[in-house]
This record gives C-alpha cells, sequence and structure tokens, in this order.
C-alpha cells in the first residue's frame, strides 16, 4: 500500500518534536532553557503535524463520504434490477401459462416450489440454479423479442417443431418426386 505523503510529512515534523524533547530530557537537568530559534523550530514542526492531520482528515473524511454515496447508490440500483427480474419472472410466468392453455395449477406449483426453495427471504442472495434460471428466461425472453421482430404478425399457439416436421416430409417427398420423375428431352 502506498504511503499518504500528508502522514509522511506529520511523521516527519513529530520526529523533529520527539528529538527535541528527548535532547532536552537527556540533560538530566530540573530546567531546560530552550533558545528562541529551537522553539520557533518546535513551533513549526507542531503547526506541520496539525496541517498534516488536518489534510488526512479531510480526506478520509472524503472518501468516506464518496463510498457511502456509492453504497446508496448500488442499493438503489440492485433494487432496481430485483423489481426487473420479479417483473421479468411474473411475465415468463404469464406466457407460460398462456402457452399451455391456462394451466394455472401446474405453473403455480412451479412458481411457489421455486419461492420456497429460495426460503421467502428477498434479502438473501439468489442460488446457482436460481441464476441458471434467470440466464435462461432472459435468453428465452431475447429469443421471443428477436422472433417478433422478425415477424410482428401477433402471437399463435402452435408449437414450432410440428411445423419443422412437416416441412422435412415435404421436403422428403419433393426429393423422391424429383428423383423418380421422367426426364423430358
Amino acid at each position: 500500500m502506498a504511503s499518504n505523503p500528508n502522514i509522511e510529512k506529520g511523521l516527519h515534523a513529530s520526529v523533529k518534536v520527539f528529538n527535541f524533547a528527548k535532547a532536552g530530557i537527556e540533560t538530566n537537568e530540573e530546567t531546560v532553557v530552550v533558545k528562541r530559534e529551537e522553539l520557533v523550530d518546535l513551533k513549526k514542526a507542531a503547526l506541520a503535524m496539525n496541517r498534516s492531520i488536518t489534510r488526512f482528515a479531510k480526506e478520509a473524511f472524503e472518501t468516506e463520504n464518496r463510498l457511502l454515496l456509492e453504497v446508496h447508490m448500488l442499493r438503489g440500483i440492485m433494487k432496481r434490477e430485483n423489481t426487473d427480474r420479479d417483473a421479468n419472472r411474473a411475465r415468463v410466468f404469464e406466457l407460460f401459462r398462456k402457452y399451455h392453455g391456462g394451466d394455472d395449477e401446474g405453473a403455480l406449483a412451479s412458481a411457489n416450489a421455486a419461492a420456497s426453495s429460495a426460503g421467502g427471504n428477498p434479502l438473501s442472495a439468489p442460488s446457482a440454479a436460481a441464476v441458471a434460471i434467470d440466464r435462461a428466461l432472459s435468453s428465452l425472453d431475447r429469443l421471443d423479442q428477436s422472433v417478433h421482430d422478425l415477424a410482428p404478425v401477433g402471437r399463435i399457439n402452435m408449437h414450432g417443431a410440428g411445423l419443422l416436421s412437416a416441412k422435412a416430409a415435404r421436403d422428403a417427398k419433393i426429393a423422391v418426386r424429383k428423383r423418380t420423375a421422367p426426364v423430358l428431352s
């Protein structure tokens, strides 16, 4: 960790004050005569200590205030993220309910199972499984939005696998007809 220059200045000044006091004590005399020049140097060292401590305290208070502001900003961001996450879950739940023909009991049971596994405490962090589910749900949302952007004709309640299967069967029939068709010249 890099040393703070204000601390260094204060420590150097305190060394001067300490050495001056130590020299006065080592004389073993009851009274110590201090020259005016020495007293001026002592005063300057004490002033330098006070100024460095003041600057360091101001820097520490500014840092603390900045960090507190960042913590409050992060709390607000996390609160909005949690609200967005809950809204996305509710929207996906509604999509599942709509696509499965209004099977509220099954969708509600799966939602309750997910809520009870989290312990019901909104302050607890999500588990790795919950994060994976959230990622899958956001991928599903992006895919749904991409399909909607490509074909903005509205939603249909038809599964795509049947359409793909029918297309594959049609392509196979067309390929067989092309091979068996007589060549006209």
